[in-house]
């Protein structure tokens, strides 16, 4: 509509504005969600809110962008707000890091800090769908000791698998 209107080279710089906005908005403001097992075993999504679980005593938290600066309290606002109102307590907190590719200073502070106010509520923190370059920067900032490289895995399945094992604190 706007080549009509301007031309094809105003249309577009319009459209690569228009684009660079909204990925910017999702950065900042990214999709989040609490993920649940359904019947034929397949995620389902659902919206973040006080008592959300994925089951009794875990929450799966799925946050869908980069962590850094821009977006790390709202990360840590979720987490502890799930932790909090979860009904039993929680055992264990896994985050889906499947769309966290990267982390800065802020977003790795941030993340110490979650895991200290989880672990003072006797909840382990996991952190799942970990590919190579994330765990490389997890080591990089000192977070694989400070989470435990036993609570790291590469899917999901695997991370409940073997959290149902484990105790918060222990291996």
């Amino acid at each position: 509509m706007v080549v009509v209107f301007v031309g094809v080279e105003q249309g577009i710089l319009v459209a690569m504005i228009v684009s660079l906005v909204g990925l910017v908005r999702h950065s900042y403001h990214p999709h989040t969600d609490v993920l649940k097992l359904g019947p034929g075993n397949e995620w389902l999504c659902e919206s973040v809110a006080p008592g959300k679980t994925s089951e009794a005593g875990l929450v799966v938290y799925r946050f869908g962008a980069p962590l850094f600066y821009a977006n790390a309290n709202r990360f840590s606002r979720d987490v502890v707000m799930l932790a909090h109102a979860a009904t039993p307590s929680l055992r264990w907190f896994v985050v889906d890091a499947s769309a966290i590719t990267n982390l800065d200073y802020t977003a790795t502070e941030v993340l110490r800090d979650v895991q200290k106010q989880l672990a003072s509520l006797g909840t382990g923190l996991a952190l799942a769908n970990v590919d190579a370059d994330f765990n490389d920067v997890l080591t990089r900032h000192d977070l694989t000791a400070t989470i435990g490289s036993t609570h790291i895995f590469n899917n999901l399945r695997e991370a409940l698998a073997k959290l149902r094992e484990m105790n918060p604190g222990g291996e």
